[in-house]
């Protein structure tokens, strides 16, 4: 566990700290000229300045978010609508903020300030979907934005404006994080929402409070609680709710901890850690990235490329350029950059860090990848053991994913699209989030369940050694007791041939029992049904059943796959076996 953040730091030390780095800000490059010039070229060349002269018009009516949209998630439990309206809105107050700092011809104070203005006239900043909380997620974030314009752009603004938005920042942000009558599950939650809201208020208070008294009072409690998601993450430094969210949630934490550190100049630094486990987590990415834009989708994440942003501040604390081979670049290895932070932030390096190749293992969090030979045909496998009680939790203990080429030919899901549905007592009715969509057993029609209870055990032999690797996940524990009595799933990675076996042993012969294998590509099986060629076999992989009888099927999920893709269908290959026997063992192959 990390120690405690400002264990050694009272409140009134903390204030000294703030008093003697009066004056600072939180964020001098986005107030530099030099970084603001070299930001206008990079805008040029990343996108930015063409979006601003195709899509701002300073004549353009202020969005309205109408109560209908808002109230669209009570009446019928549909985020979308409502986020929509609010996403459409965000944006443009991030090109009406951004033209203005970039100095950009289709800039217009006036419509920055009308949009600042609309949000003040706005009933709530929580979001439809946390109607009831005082501050959620997206209200931080718009304090936060909120706070940081009044910071960078605040003296050509009217004293009318910058009066107002501080005032509303004053209600809807700082009274209600101090107002004793309710309780906030995320000062202390250890997951995403404790990073951004305890983070985003931290940063708010940043920008807005000069009295060195005030913002300790403010800030120190709430840097203190930023531990208890710290502690979120395992010892080893894994993300139980994915890369997606450590983007996101950690990303907030090492965004305030780079506020507060050129804030004091250096004086409160959060990244020092003597357990090491910040400098771990940091490291979580090499650890579920695949290729490019792919990695680990466990839980509710998702694919896509690490910020940034969140590489750039770690690399001010720690020496980790491999982690710049994680994000996205243009032809010539320059980072692709697009919010005003980055574009700000980033000199204009060139990219020389190599994709890393390795094994890796995460013990506590029960996951390892596994790599093949390098090349065209290298095979990449991603598995998990872990438990069914985290955050963000699917039923999917020895779930794998199976990576070649350019695709991924065996798959997890994902998370599904959000709605009321999917944090309800209904959630596991989703296929997404149930074991039915994802690549593990079904035994006498039982599904695993959820539950932290509910559990995998991961060994792993000879991860970047030559020859064969190995992979070992317990699944016993996964099912309701009663179900199995011992399941053990092992993959051997050769050159790059995956086989997968699974080993049953029952007090009793089982009734029914049916493997499962998860993609987005087609699956087409055999004449004598014992091999599935997934995908075009130029490109895909064979799946084939090894000493077992018994014979291969499909399922395609159409209408259960709209509740989290409008372009792919949940495919299930299923394999049958002949015969069930009290001791049991599947061998499959896939090359």
């Amino acid at each position: 566990m990390v120690k405690m953040l400002l264990r050694d730091v009272a409140m009134s030390d903390l204030a000294e700290i703030y008093e003697r780095n009066a004056g600072r800000s939180p964020a001098p490059y986005l107030k530099d000229a030099a970084a603001i010039a070299r930001a206008r070229e990079l805008a040029k060349k990343n996108g930015v300045w063409d979006d601003l002269n195709a899509h701002l018009d300073p004549s353009r009516d202020i969005p309205v978010l109408k109560r209908s949209a808002y109230r669209n998630y009570q009446r019928v439990g549909d985020r979308i609508l409502p986020q929509t309206a609010a996403g459409n809105r965000r944006r443009e107050l991030e090109r009406a903020a951004m033209a203005l700092w970039l100095s950009h011809p289709n800039a217009d104070v006036d419509y920055l300030q009308d949009l600042l203005w609309a949000y003040c006239d706005d009933h709530t900043w929580v979001m439809a979907a946390h109607e009831g909380r005082a501050i959620d997620l997206g209200s931080a974030a718009l304090g936060a934005a909120f706070a940081e314009i009044l910071h960078i752009l605040g003296d050509q603004l009217e004293a009318e404006v910058v009066q107002r938005v501080s005032q509303k920042i004053e209600e809807r942000i700082f009274e209600p994080f101090w107002n004793y009558k309710h309780l906030d599950f995320w000062k202390t939650a250890r997951m995403n929402w404790n990073h951004v809201c305890n983070g985003e208020i931290i940063r708010t208070a940043l920008y807005q409070i000069q009295d060195p008294t005030a913002l300790a009072h403010m800030t120190h409690a709430a840097i203190i609680n930023l531990t208890y998601a710290l502690d979120g993450f395992t010892d080893d430094g894994g993300c139980e709710e994915g890369p997606g969210y450590w983007e996101y949630g950690f990303g907030h934490f090492l965004s305030v901890v780079h506020a507060l550190y050129l804030k004091t100049d250096g004086e409160l630094n959060l990244m020092a850690d003597e357990t090491g486990k910040i400098h771990r987590i940091c490291r979580y990415p090499l650890a579920a990235h695949i290729h490019r834009a792919l990695r680990s989708t466990f839980a509710d994440s998702s694919h896509g490329y690490t910020g940034a942003r969140s590489v750039m501040i770690i690399n001010a604390f720690f020496d980790l350029p491999e982690l710049y081979a994680l994000c996205d670049t243009h032809s010539d290895n320059a980072l692709k950059v697009r919010d005003m932070h980055s574009l700000a932030m980033y000199s204009g390096f060139e990219v020389t860090a190599e994709a890393d190749d390795r094994d890796y293992v995460l013990p506590d969090l029960g996951q390892a990848k596994l790599r093949g030979t390098p090349g065209d045909d290298q095979l990449t496998l991603m598995c998990l053991a872990g438990n069914n009680g985290v955050p963000h939790n699917h039923n999917d203990i020895g779930s794998f994913i199976v990576h070649r080429g350019d695709a991924l030919w065996l798959t997890d899901p994902g998370g599904p699209v959000y709605s009321q549905k999917t944090f309800g007592p209904n959630r596991y009715d989703i296929l997404f989030c149930n074991a039915l969509g994802h690549s593990v057993p079904i035994i006498n029609g039982q599904l695993q369940q959820p539950g932290g209870e509910y559990c995998g055990a991961l060994t792993v032999e000879n991860l970047n050694g030559e020859g064969e690797k190995r992979a070992v996940v317990d699944m016993t524990m996964a099912y309701p007791k009663g179900t199995v009595k011992s399941l053990t799933r092992t993959f051997a990675l050769n050159a790059n041939v995956l086989t997968l076996t699974d080993h049953y042993v029952f007090d009793h012969p089982p009734q029914t029992l049916e493997e499962g294998f998860i993609t987005f590509e087609s699956a087409t099986i055999s004449q004598d049904g014992r091999a599935v060629q997934i995908g075009p076999k130029d490109r895909g992989i064979a799946l084939s059943a090894v000493d077992t009888p018994g014979a291969f099927s499909v399922k395609r999920f159409e209408e259960e796959s709209k509740e989290g893709r409008t372009d792919e269908v949940v495919t299930r290959i299923i394999f049958t076996p002949e015969h069930l026997s009290q001791d049991l063992c599947l061998r499959f192959e896939m090359a």
